[in-house]
């Protein structure tokens, strides 16, 4: 059996382990720390897969999550909550998961519950081609895994839908909700070019559809039905190999197990192999009809039973093993754990305390801390329950670690073991300097130059967003000269990531301080070290000597995995053990046990 990692998979580190964003499935999935150590370690390239670790990618590659050749093991449904390994608790997350961005408030149908006509209706009139940067870079200031492209539809404009597009698929995975009426067709080659998966709105299979999902008739002049062009959608997704999932509203006009069934088996039937299932939500037009039907029979909001019903036809679908997968949604107890960006570009959330959408943030603030610092404001736990699949009303009650997926994880794995990222980067403390430099020059090492004098400052607002939003400033002097660097968010895809990093020369060392300050940045932590680079013929292997205030000398080998065990192994009797800690890290121990007080240690220097 050979493995790698399915292409497009994306994969993001959290104090609990991580999370995992399948994107053919649309599925998110949390997994603890020993699963995921495992799934970072699974390869880019197909590798051969040892006796030991085989349940393990089986049991991933069933999910999506890699994939197998000799043999091939194929995807299967999963209808049951989101966790890989063990969790006692279901995991709050550190950042989004999934930010909704509208592309247009213009859409060709005028659904009765509608959670988002007021983000749509009062902007219609005042949209322009311009609001599009201003959602793109909402958007991407927020660290969200997924953007789902949304509205209002993005048929009704697709060119707006494919300049979103292209603005963020270097950063996210992305899905794009319609509700099929208008024609997909000339996104197609787009869609299929950034692995972009489609949501198709469709509530039932029957005319029960229409009264649900109604045609605008001042964007639908054929007099199509929202079903037809569901359908239309869905098959031309189907045969182009665009990943696809239908999702349907359940409100108390389609709270019918037979109607559910009858969809079900039309979308097995119909190749489908993605099924989502909101529960309404008292948002938008559904909660102005709640409100005005209060006091009388009429209602859009199911039945108290709509859980048991729900979960009857997700256990039926289990048992009789069809080839497809539920996820069901309720958001209406926690109506705040979803991030939603207006046409114009602002943000907004379904109120808890208040009735209708807050407004967290409007696109003249310009500061993406600004948007870090309204994450609180959203119920993350809600956020979470709503994207791992997590219902408390469904598997009979049973808890959390009784029900999460197993992955059975050998205690030793090859895998791991020869997981190789592009660059290795090993730090070793130095018994000898002037040993380690006779055996590197042995070797075929040179010294690029001599020691050279490095200081690094770094800089984040009072409130540490910047280490929030996992942004570096930074001020670098060496050699005389001043250069700033600001390095992005990292994003991962795989086991890899990668950041946006950006070093300019700077002017006069007080005028970028006063910039600095005037923006509200203050200094965080300093270093100083006097480095001398090694190089050698195997250009892929690079050493540096560091000397560190205080704790003296440091070897630092970076490139492949292989190339930096054999050097150890050279130079093993002038090293001490590898240090796993970065030198702040390491100062900062060094201090606290000499018995400085914490509040005391701002950085290494030499003249301190």
């Amino acid at each position: 059996m050979e493995t790698r990692i399915r292409p497009g998979v994306r994969l993001r580190e959290d104090v609990f382990g991580g999370i995992c964003y399948v994107p053919q499935r649309d599925d998110f999935f949390a997994a603890n720390q020993k699963i995921f150590l495992y799934l970072k370690s699974l390869p880019d390239t197909w590798t051969k897969v040892a006796t030991t670790d085989k349940e393990a990618v089986t049991a991933l590659a069933a999910l999506g999550i890699c994939e197998t050749r000799s043999p091939k093991i194929t995807e299967k449904a999963y209808c049951g909550p989101s966790f890989l390994g063990s969790f006692l608790e279901l995991p709050s997350v550190s950042m989004p998961l999934v930010v909704n961005c509208f592309c247009t408030a213009h859409c060709p149908l005028s659904c009765i519950y509608c959670h988002a006509d007021d983000l749509m209706k009062q902007f219609r009139d005042t949209e322009s081609d311009d609001d599009i940067d201003n959602v793109a870079a909402t958007a991407n200031m927020l660290p969200a895994m997924v953007a789902v492209i949304t509205g209002g539809d993005p048929l009704t404009r697709p060119r707006r839908a494919k300049a979103l597009i292209e603005r963020l698929a270097a950063e996210k995975a992305l899905v794009l909700d319609t509700s099929g009426v208008g024609d997909i067709t000339t996104l197609v080659p787009l869609l299929k070019e950034n692995n972009v998966h489609v949501r198709v709105s469709l509530d039932t299979i029957s005319n029960q559809n229409r009264k649900l999902r109604p045609t605008n008739r001042q964007y639908v002049k054929n007099g199509e039905s929202s079903s037809l062009g569901a359908i239309r959608t869905i098959d031309i997704c189907h045969a182009e190999g665009i990943p696809l999932t239908v999702q349907t509203v359940i409100t108390s006009l389609n709270e019918n197990a037979d109607e559910w069934r009858d969809l079900r088996d039309w979308l097995v039937a119909r190749g489908v192999r993605n099924w989502v299932i909101h529960v309404v939500v008292k948002g938008g037009a559904a909660r102005r009809i709640e409100e005005a039907s209060k006091g009388k029979r009429t209602t859009i909001v199911p039945s108290s039973y709509i859980y048991t019903k729900l979960w009857r036809l997700v256990d039926e679908t289990i048992k009789r093993r069809l080839p497809i997968d539920i996820r069901c949604t309720d958001t209406d107890t926690t109506p705040n754990s979803v991030l939603l960006i207006g046409s114009k570009g602002d943000l907004y959330t379904e109120g808890y305390a208040h009735k209708g959408k807050v407004c967290l943030y409007r696109i003249g603030d310009a500061r993406p801390d600004l948007i870090q610092a309204l994450w609180p404001h959203l119920d993350r736990f809600g956020h979470a329950r709503r994207y791992l699949n997590w219902n408390p009303w469904f598997f009979e009650g049973r808890s959390l670690e009784t029900i999460c997926y197993d992955v059975p994880v050998p205690e030793t794995s090859e895998l791991t073991t020869q997981a190789n990222p592009v660059e290795t980067e090993a730090k070793y403390p130095i018994l000898d300097v002037a040993t380690l430099e006779a055996l590197l020059a042995e070797f075929g090492f040179q010294a690029s130059g001599g020691a050279k004098f490095q200081r690094d400052e770094y800089f984040d607002t009072a409130e540490r967003f910047a280490k929030r939003l996992d942004y570096v400033v930074r001020l670098r002097q060496e050699g005389g000269l001043l250069a700033v660097a600001l390095k992005g968010p990292r994003h991962w895809v795989g086991r890899t990531y990668s950041r946006i990093e950006l070093e300019v020369p700077a002017g006069s060392e007080s005028a970028v301080r006063d910039s600095l300050h005037r923006s509200g940045f203050e200094a965080t932590w300093y270093m100083e070290k006097r480095r001398t680079t090694y190089l050698t013929s195997r250009r892929s292997l690079v050493a540096a000597v560091d000397e560190i205030p205080e704790l003296g000398f440091f070897l630092e080998l970076e490139g492949p995995l292989s190339d930096v065990r054999e050097m150890e192994s050279k130079l093993v009797k002038v090293l001490g053990p590898q240090e796993r800690r970065n030198y702040a890290e390491l100062f900062r121990t060094y201090k606290l046990e000499s018995g400085v007080h914490s509040e005391e240690i701002v950085g290494a220097s030499f003249t301190s």
